[in-house]
């Protein structure tokens, strides 16, 4: 089980693709997204500067409305290509590390959530995933930090 700490998520320059996307097409768009945002921030004269993320801009039903995307590092002001360089929001936040699968880390949410209740605090309504570890290899050992803002 997920260690869960309540810590002072920093604010962050991204570089995003942000699409409404059918829950079945995640991983597809996902691929590629993150491809071209990473090409789009080396054109524009930057670099990756964290792990790939997902950002979830309200509950997923059967579409989500989802951003992906890294933050950059270096002197970046704009990007082509439909890429969007925006403040990815700082402040207290809840978070674990999930490891295993992708398909499993809904459990590891249910079970943030259901802890950040228990503190007597509510989440924001946008959350994100950085997926720490490449899809590659045994996915019972890739790692997944995931953050709630919570007021």
């Amino acid at each position: 089980m997920p260690e869960f700490t309540l810590d002072e998520v920093p604010a962050a320059t991204v570089a995003l693709l942000r699409r409404t996307v059918p829950v079945t097409d995640l991983t597809e768009f996902f691929g590629s997204a993150f491809a071209h945002v990473a090409d789009a921030v080396a054109d524009a004269g930057g670099r990756v500067g964290g792990p790939p993320f997902a950002w979830y801009h309200g509950m997923p039903g059967e579409t989500v409305d989802v951003s992906a995307g890294f933050e950059v590092a270096g002197d970046v002001h704009e990007t082509g290509g439909g890429v969007a360089l925006v403040e990815r929001p700082g402040g207290p936040g809840a978070v674990a590390v999930h490891v295993g699968p992708y398909d499993t880390v809904a459990d590891t949410w249910g079970r943030l959530l259901g802890w950040i209740t228990a503190q007597g605090l509510s989440p924001e309504a946008e959350v994100w995933e950085e997926y720490l570890d490449p899809p590659e290899g045994d996915p019972s050992t890739w790692r997944t930090r995931i953050v709630a803002l919570v007021s």
